[in-house]
C-alpha cells in the first residue's frame, strides 16, 4: 500500500530537497503534518525546524511541531491499550523504526513505517512503546507561569534521579559502617580476620557511591541540555515574534539580557541546587540513622539547619537590594558599550572616542563598586555559613566525647557518627549557598515568564489566517501612526488606494515618515487608528510570516548575515536554486559582480565582512533577493540615495520590468524615479496627499531647512 493514500487525496507534506537527511522521524513528520491537516509550506517548515542539523532526534521532532502550533506530550502505551480517537500519533517501539497512528475513513487501524513508507493495517494488540500525542489545548498552561510549566514536563525524571541519590546515600553509609565495626569489634575485640573483608566490603561501597554519583550528574547534565534546547529556543523564538515597534524601543543589550536570564536560571536548576534538593530526604534519612547511632548528637545538625535559616532571612533584604543594583549597573554598562559598538563609525567620524571612553569608565567603575558590595555581602555570609559549620562540627565532637565518657556511645560510633554529621553539614551549607542566590535567580524567571507572555506578531496556534495575497492592492483608511502613545503622529488620517500593479512614489522630507508607511504595509508597524488592507484584507488578518513572504523588501541599508551570498539570498526563498539565483541577480544587475567575488555565491559575508563590500552590490544583492522572492508587492525604502547612477539604473529596469507584474511602493528623492511612477504620495506635517510627478520632483530637487525626526 502507498504512503496514506487511502485516508484522503492530496499530497503529503513534502520535505525540501536537502534540507534534512532521510530518516523514518523526517518521514513521520511529513506524514504527520498532513495527517493534522497543516496549511503551511516548505518556508514555514524550515523555519521550524533545527538549524543547520542533517538529522532530527525526538526532541527536535516534538519542538518542530510545538513550533507549527502542535505541541505533543509522551504517554506509554501497552498492549491492547491505544485509544484510537486520540490519533493520528507517532509510535516510538524499542528497536523499530518510528512508525505513524492513524485510522482511515473505515475506522480501520494504520500503521506507516517511517522507514519504509508502506502502510499496513495493524491490531492495537500488536502495539507496544511510546507514543507522541497531541496535547489537549484546553489543559495548556497559563502564559504567566510558563517556566514553571515547562519544568513540570520534566518530571517523569524525579523518580529515577531521587532512586540514583537514595542508592548513593545507601553507599555512602558503608565507610562509616565499616569504620565503626573496625573500632568497636576488630580493635577492640583483636580479631583481624574479618579486616579483609570489611575493606573490600567498604571499598565497594565507595565504588558503588561513585558510580551512582556519576550516573546522577549525567541525568542531570542531560536534562539541562534539553531544558536549555527546549527553553532557549523558545525565548529566542518569542523576542524574534515580538512587535518590531517594541523590539526597536528595547536596546540590543535588554533583548540580550533576558537570554542570560534565562543560562543563570538553567544554571541553577541543573547545578548545586538540584544536587541539594535530591539530597535532602536522604539526609534526614542520615540524621535519623545518627539520632540510632549516637543519640544527642543527631540534635546538632537540626541546630545548624535553624541556624543557617536565620541566617538566611537576616541576610535575604541586603543581599537582595545589593544584587538588583548590580543587576541595573551591569546593564547600564552593556547599554553603553553595545550603543557605542553600534555607532563606533560614527564617533570616531566626530573624534568623540575620548568622552565614550570616560562614560563608559564611570559605567564600569559604578558596576564594579555595586559588584564589589555583592561580593562582600556574599562573603560575610559565607564566612558565616563557614564558621556555623565548622562550629556545629566542634560541638558533635564534644558531644560524642561526652557520650563516650558516660558508656552511652562507642568510640567506633562515634567516629561513624563525625564521618555522617560532615555529610549532613556539607549538602546543608551547599543547600544555603544556594538559597542565597534564590532572589536573583526569582528575579530572572520572572524576567522570562513576563517576556514570554507579551503578545506576539504570531497568530494563536491553529488560528485560521487569511491565504497569502496575490494581486497586491494596498488601501489606507484613516490611519493614524504614533511611534510611542505619548508622541505626535508621525502618519495622522491617512487615506488612499493603490490598484495592483501600480508603480507608486512616495516623497517627503528626512523623518516625515516615509520608510513607517512602508513598514504599515509589510505589517512591522501597527496603526493606532485606521486600517490598512490588502487585497481587501486587513493586514492583520494575515498571517505575518505568510504576508512578509509575499512581499519583497529593498531596505535604506541592507545587512548580510553570516554565510555566502547564495545563503543570503536564499532567506527570501529557500527553495531557490541556483539557476534561480542566477536569474535573480541578473535581473539586479549584480550577477556580474557576484561572480568576481573569491567563490561566486559560494562567497561567505557577514561577520563584519559585508561591510567591506560597496554599498551599491549590497542593495543591488538585497534587490536579488526581494525579486527572487517573485512576491505581489514590492517595497523599495529609498535604496539608491546617494549612489552612483548604475545602481540607480538597475533599480530602474527592475521597476520597469516588473511594472503591472506586481505592486511597487517606493520612498524616493531620485527624480527619474519619480518619473517612472504612476502615481507619487506626498508625505508633509503627517498628511498623505496625491501630488503631481513634476511638483514632486521639484520639491524633491528643493533644499530641506526643518526636518521632522520620529
Amino acid at each position: 500500500m502507498s504512503m496514506l493514500d487511502d485516508v484522503r487525496p492530496g499530497a503529503p507534506v513534502s520535505m525540501p530537497h536537502g534540507l534534512l537527511a532521510p530518516s523514518d522521524l523526517a518521514q513521520c513528520l511529513c506524514a504527520f503534518l498532513w495527517l493534522l491537516d497543516w496549511r503551511g509550506g516548505p518556508d514555514d517548515l524550515l523555519t521550524a525546524l533545527p538549524h543547520a542539523r542533517p538529522e532530527i532526534d525526538v526532541t527536535d521532532f516534538r519542538n518542530t511541531l510545538a513550533i507549527l502550533g502542535y505541541p505533543t506530550q509522551v504517554e506509554p502505551l501497552a498492549r491492547g491499550h491505544l485509544d484510537a480517537r486520540r490519533l493520528p500519533a507517532v509510535l516510538l517501539a524499542p528497536g523499530r523504526a518510528a512508525a505513524v497512528l492513524y485510522c482511515n475513513e473505515y475506522g480501520q487501524l494504520l500503521r506507516l513505517d517511517g522507514s519504509t513508507g508502506e502502510v499496513r493495517q495493524c491490531g492495537a494488540a500488536d502495539l507496544h512503546g511510546t507514543l507522541l500525542l497531541l496535547c489537549d489545548r484546553l489543559a495548556l498552561p497559563a502564559r504567566q507561569n510558563w517556566l514553571a510549566s515547562v519544568i513540570k514536563r520534566f518530571r517523569g525524571h524525579l523518580p529515577g534521579l531521587l532512586g540514583a541519590s537514595g542508592l548513593m546515600a545507601l553507599a555512602g553509609l558503608g565507610v562509616p559502617a565499616f569504620t565503626m565495626v573496625v573500632f568497636d569489634t576488630v580493635i577492640a575485640g583483636r580479631s583481624p580476620d574479618t579486616l579483609v573483608m570489611l575493606t573490600i566490603g567498604a571499598a565497594g561501597a565507595v565504588l558503588a557511591e561513585a558510580a551512582f554519583r556519576a550516573m546522577r550528574q549525567r541525568a542531570l547534565l542531560s536534562l539541562g541540555e534539553r531544558l536549555d534546547r527546549l527553553v532557549s529556543g523558545t525565548v529566542f523564538s518569542q523576542l524574534m515574534s515580538l512587535p518590531t515597534a517594541l523590539v526597536e524601543r528595547a536596546g540590543t543589550a535588554a533583548q540580550v539580557s533576558r537570554l542570560r536570564d534565562f543560562a543563570a536560571i538553567r544554571e541553577f536548576l541543573t547545578d548545586s541546587f538540584a544536587v541539594a534538593v535530591l539530597d535532602l530526604p536522604f539526609t534526614l534519612v542520615v540524621m535519623a540513622l545518627m539520632l540510632v547511632l549516637g543519640g544527642w548528637i543527631a540534635i546538632i545538625p537540626l541546630g545548624t539547619a535553624l541556624g543557617l535559616a536565620m541566617l538566611y532571612m537576616i541576610s535575604r533584604a541586603p543581599l537582595r537590594d545589593a544584587i538588583s543594583e548590580a543587576a541595573r549597573a551591569a546593564q547600564g554598562r552593556e547599554v553603553l558599550a553595545v550603543e557605542a559598538l553600534e555607532a563606533a563609525r560614527t564617533l570616531k567620524l566626530a573624534s568623540a572616542q575620548g568622552r565614550w571612553i570616560e562614560r563608559y569608565a564611570a559605567a564600569a567603575a559604578a558596576s564594579a563598586a555595586a559588584s564589589a558590595r555583592v561580593g562582600i555581602l556574599s562573603g560575610a555570609v559565607t564566612a558565616a555559613s563557614q564558621a556555623l559549620v565548622t562550629l556545629s562540627g566542634l560541638a558533635a565532637v564534644v558531644v560524642g566525647v561526652l557520650s563516650v565518657l558516660a558508656g552511652s556511645m562507642t568510640a567506633g560510633a562515634l567516629i561513624a557518627g563525625m564521618m555522617l554529621i560532615w555529610r549532613v553539614l556539607g549538602p546543608l551549607q551547599t543547600g544555603f549557598m544556594m538559597l542565597s542566590r534564590w532572589e536573583q535567580t526569582q528575579a530572572s524567571i520572572r524576567q522570562v515568564d513576563s517576556l514570554m507572555a507579551l503578545e506576539t506578531e504570531r497568530p494563536p496556534p491553529l488560528e485560521a489566517r487569511m491565504a497569502p495575497p496575490e494581486k497586491g492592492g494596498i488601501v489606507f483608511h484613516r490611519v493614524t501612526l504614533r511611534y510611542l502613545q505619548q508622541a505626535e503622529a508621525v502618519i495622522v488620517g491617512a487615506s488612499f488606494a493603490i490598484n495592483p500593479g501600480e508603480v507608486v512614489a512616495v516623497v517627503g522630507a528626512e523623518g516625515s515618515g516615509k520608510s513607517s508607511l512602508l513598514k504599515l504595509v509589510a505589517g512591522l508597524y501597527q496603526p493606532q487608528g485606521g486600517v490598512v488592507r490588502i487585497d481587501g484584507h486587513d493586514v492583520r488578518a494575515f498571517d505575518p510570516a505568510v504576508l512578509r513572504r509575499n512581499i519583497g523588501w529593498v531596505p535604506q541599508a541592507p545587512e548580510l548575515l553570516y554565510g555566502t551570498v547564495g545563503q543570503n539570498l536564499r532567506l527570501a526563498r529557500p527553495t531557490a536554486s541556483d539557476e534561480d539565483l542566477r536569474v535573480a541577480a541578473a535581473e539586479a544587475g549584480v550577477l556580474d559582480a557576484i561572480e568576481a567575488l573569491p567563490n561566486g555565491f559560494h562567497t561567505r559575508v557577514g561577520d563584519n565582512r559585508s561591510g567591506r563590500l560597496p554599498r551599491s552590490i549590497l542593495l543591488r544583492i538585497a534587490l536579488a533577493g526581494a525579486l527572487l522572492r517573485n512576491a505581489p508587492i514590492l517595497l523599495l525604502d529609498e535604496p539608491v540615495a546617494g549612489l552612483d547612477d548604475a545602481c540607480a539604473e538597475a533599480f530602474t529596469r527592475a521597476i520597469v520590468a516588473r511594472r503591472g507584474r506586481c505592486t511597487v511602493v517606493m520612498a524616493t528623492h531620485r527624480p527619474s524615479h519619480m518619473r517612472l511612477a504612476d502615481r507619487v504620495l506626498r508625505l508633509r506635517d503627517g498628511m498623505v496627499e496625491e501630488a503631481a510627478p513634476h511638483a514632486a520632483q521639484a520639491a524633491a530637487r528643493m533644499p530641506v531647512f526643518t526636518q521632522r525626526t520620529p
